[in-house]
């Protein structure tokens, strides 16, 4: 599964410093929740694809991202969070349906 790969080596880049989360509709509109920040879903798709956590418990942080794109904007090392999480809905989507 090459997309499983590409996802997991864009969640690796991640350094977690937090500059995308204050942009963050969603973080906002969820009373400042981190798995509801761009970086707390980076965080759920690496816990993900590690197997630490089922996908129905992260259902709700992946799909209440509204792939706006702010995030990339603060991200200094350029990680596209949305493109991240459209890649982990058609996971939990393919998953799920089995």
């Amino acid at each position: 599964m090459d997309y499983l790969q590409n996802l997991k080596s864009e969640v690796e880049r991640c350094i977690r410093c937090g500059f995308c989360v204050y942009c963050c509709p969603s973080w906002l509109a969820h009373g400042k929740f981190e798995y509801y920040s761009p970086r707390g879903r980076v965080i759920l798709m690496n816990s993900i694809l590690d197997g630490e956590v089922k996908l129905e418990d992260v259902v709700e942080s992946i799909y209440s991202c509204n792939t706006c794109r702010r995030c990339l904007l603060d991200c200094p090392a350029g990680i596209d969070v949305a493109e991240l999480v459209i890649l982990a809905r058609w996971h939990i989507l393919n998953k799920l349906k089995k």
